[in-house]
């Protein structure tokens, strides 16, 4: 449509209001709203500067140009339309929110107001138009809807109920997917709070009242989950969270919130929880199967070692055994040790330890491979000696295998373990001078079953499991830690904790770092309880190595029987037998102390199965310590001596 089309000759008197008017002229030139007079063909007859500014036009430029030519395309048509309203006589002005095209080639929003000077007669003379810029408002406008879009998007793809909830007049309004949520038929209806709390699970109604009352009643928001009926008997859980609003007296005025499903999410949860619980009782009983053949590998190699008739020759292979069980229970125990870290189940001990001793007992553990490779490996305590407050055989374990990890990777040079206090803590390096790490593996080398050198080639072995396990233990600590290397010069390890030192010296042992005293062997009376012959073997020729002779039974109920027999100074139980478990032995045979009065007898369990929460249980039970399978044989003579003791 064209203005041309119906608008009337323009009369003489608005050449003479042009240029007579020159009072309206000025004022108008200075209105803070974009003001123009406009002849009926859509030029630009006088402009404004507010105007002018608007468009980016100087003094001049607009007058030889026309409204429909800065007129977004996109808005043309509707403004056409107004005027021919405006002209035709339907309308005495109209409102437009429309876009201008800038001189600069930008778009901007203005709200435009025009209406129509008529001559006495009636007919036509121009328009006047006001131009009030909107664009910032517009904009804001759009951003707004963009967020409600996504908003609506994230609330659909997440199957998320919004409701709001006008205290005032206590109406609850919802959107569709809340009548999904709940069951209910969508009415077209809004307000349906009541038939949303009717649906509310018997059982949990009051609960969820008394969270929306203590909610309203404190400076606190809505969190709560509950169970829904569904008319068709089918229960859902859901999950409500919402803001409170209220006024400047702190009175809630409205409740605005969501609500979403949690049926199978809490199902995939209880699936996770079961494979998990599944993969720790295979790994209970994996670890157990594993153990039990190694400790009878491991067990007759000490064994052997003590034997004073051995040749040289025969040591070296009966090391070699022994290296190399070693080894696979190392392997086993980085695997149970990943698995308890993942699961959240590995718990920190917090007993005071010296750590010049357990630095020292890391540098004896491998002095000798250090010798045999002939790098120097060096301990200095600097600052650090004393005594701490935490878990020395978790820092002990970090410690070792960073030293291993040093010693295996350096050919020449030395290993230089070294402690100092640091801020609030305790830092630790292990620095050394072997091939380093490339620059691009530094941040993979604490990943899980991750190498440095991952090629079939590679020179040295490992699961790769043993610094990612150092990494969460040193984490679970409470504190970093973080490597530095260089190429074909070393790498330093800094471990820092959170350790409190306690006193400046200490003279205080752990229980697996206390040597064994000099038993009255020969004296000591020691039961065994073992239902696999091979263990009962090994352990009646370590026991004999220091002129020991235990009585050995087969099951728990045997146990029990010859403890009823006579007194015994230890027995050793092991955990898991036929006819009665170690356990089971152990709480009758508390049982029966208690009611008869008779001294309590050491009882010691002997397991492959030293997980946590396993060996929380066997001390619930009444057991008074326990000697993890493959048995050592240090630990078992602190078993030994803490009978005596007893």
């Amino acid at each position: 449509m064209r203005i041309s089309t119906v608008r009337e000759a323009t009369p003489p008197a608005l050449s003479e209001v042009r240029l007579t008017d020159w009072q309206f002229r000025d004022a108008m030139e200075h209105f803070a709203i974009g003001t123009a007079f406009v002849s009926l063909e859509g030029r630009w007859l006088h402009v404004n500067r507010a105007l002018r500014d608007f468009l980016g036009y100087e003094d001049g430029e607009l007058t030889r140009l026309t409204f429909q030519v800065l007129t977004h395309p996109d808005d043309l048509n509707a403004d056409l339309e107004q005027l021919a309203r405006l002209l035709a006589g339907k309308i005495s002005a109209y409102r437009l929110e429309k876009r201008y095209l800038r001189k600069d080639g930008q778009t901007v929003w203005a709200l435009l107001c025009v209406s129509l000077v008529r001559d006495e007669q009636g007919r036509p003379q121009y328009f006047i138009s006001q131009v009030l810029d909107i664009t910032e408002r517009k904009a804001a406008e759009l951003e707004r809807q963009i967020l409600a879009e996504r908003l609506t998007l994230a609330t659909r793809a997440g199957g998320i109920g919004v409701w709001d909830w006008d205290l005032r007049n206590d109406v609850m309004t919802c959107d569709a997917r809340m009548f999904q949520l709940y069951g209910q038929p969508d009415t077209g209806q809004s307000s349906l709070g009541a038939a949303f709390l009717a649906a509310t699970h018997p059982d949990d109604a009051e609960h969820v009242n008394a969270r929306v009352t203590a909610a309203l009643a404190a400076d606190s928001n809505y969190d709560v989950e509950f169970r829904v009926v569904h008319p068709d008997g089918a229960v859902r859980h859901l999950r409500g969270a919402a803001e409170i609003f209220r006024d400047e007296t702190g009175s809630p005025l409205r409740v605005v919130g969501i609500t979403w499903d949690t049926t199978d999410l809490r199902r995939l949860a209880c699936d996770a929880q079961a494979a998990s619980d599944a993969k720790s009782r295979f790994l209970a009983t994996m670890s157990h199967e594993i153990r039990t053949p190694l400790n009878g590998v491991l067990g007759m190699a000490q064994v052997l070692a003590g034997d004073p008739e051995l040749s040289q020759a025969q040591r070296g292979r009966v090391q070699v055994i022994k290296d190399s069980g070693e080894a696979l229970l190392t392997i086993l125990n980085d695997v149970l040790d990943l698995t308890k870290i993942e699961s959240g189940k590995l718990e920190l001990e917090q007993t005071t330890f010296d750590l010049a001793q357990l630095l020292q007992g890391a540098h004896a553990t491998f002095a000798g491979i250090a010798e045999e490779k002939y790098v120097a490996l060096i301990v200095d305590l600097g600052d650090a000696g004393g005594a701490y407050q935490g878990d020395p055989t978790r820092l002990r374990q970090i410690v070792c295998n960073l030293v291993s990890n040093a010693l295996k990777f350096t050919a020449e040079g030395e290993v230089r373990l070294t402690a100092q206090l640091c801020g609030a803590g305790l830092e630790i390096r292990v620095r050394d001078t072997g091939v380093g790490i490339p620059p691009e593996a530094l941040d993979k080398v604490f990943g899980v079953f991750t190498q440095a050198d991952s090629s079939v080639t590679r020179l040295h072995g490992g699961t790769g499991l043993g610094l990612a396990i150092c990494r969460e233990l040193t984490t679970l600590m409470g504190g970093e830690l973080t490597v530095e290397s260089e190429l074909g010069r070393g790498t330093s390890f800094r471990l820092w904790t959170p350790l409190v030192r306690v006193a400046e010296a200490a003279a205080v042992l752990c229980d697996d770092e206390r040597p064994p005293t000099m038993l009255h062997r020969a004296a000591l009376k020691v039961l065994l309880a073992e239902d696999n012959p091979t263990n009962r073997l090994v352990l009646t020729a370590l026991l004999a190595q220091f002129e020991v002779t235990p009585v050995a039974v087969c099951d728990g109920r045997q146990a029990i029987e010859a403890w009823r027999a006579q007194d015994w100074d230890v027995i050793l139980m092991d955990v898991q037998m036929p006819v009665l478990d170690g356990v089971s032995a152990t709480r009758a045979i508390r049982t029966e102390e208690a009611r008869s009065g008779r001294a309590r007898t050491t009882i010691v369990a002997l397991t492959a199965n030293a997980m946590p929460q396993q060996v929380a249980a066997y001390l619930e039970a009444g057991i008074d310590g326990f000697v993890p399978k493959p048995i050592d044989v240090r630990a078992l003579l602190c078993a030994l001596e803490l009978a005596t003791a007893a």
